[in-house]
């Protein structure tokens, strides 16, 4: 995997943090997630595992975390960004 994948997989995890914030509590959030992608599976352990890097962000998990936080995507991956140069984690 290149740099530039990490860097945009490290971005996407984070923007996925900073949409949960906004649409607080977990249950709420995955409840909403869940729906928006139509996955009647999706765990709040899936969506941990995203924010923390464990595993890849689909793309239509971004989609569905910007519209659950009414947000654009390019909104959550620039506080996203915003965190990262701040050495920082959402809610730190």
């Amino acid at each position: 995997m290149s740099a530039r994948h990490i860097v945009a997989d490290r971005e996407a995890a984070l923007a996925i943090a900073v949409a949960r914030r906004m649409r607080p509590p977990m249950k709420v959030f995955v409840n909403d997630i869940r729906r928006e992608m139509g996955l009647a599976t999706l765990s709040r352990r899936a969506v941990y595992a995203w924010e923390r890097g464990e595993s890849r962000v689909p793309a239509a998990a971004l989609l569905a975390a910007a519209r659950v936080s009414d947000q654009g995507v390019d909104e959550l991956l620039k506080r996203a960004r915003k965190l990262d140069q701040m050495g920082l984690r959402p809610g730190e």
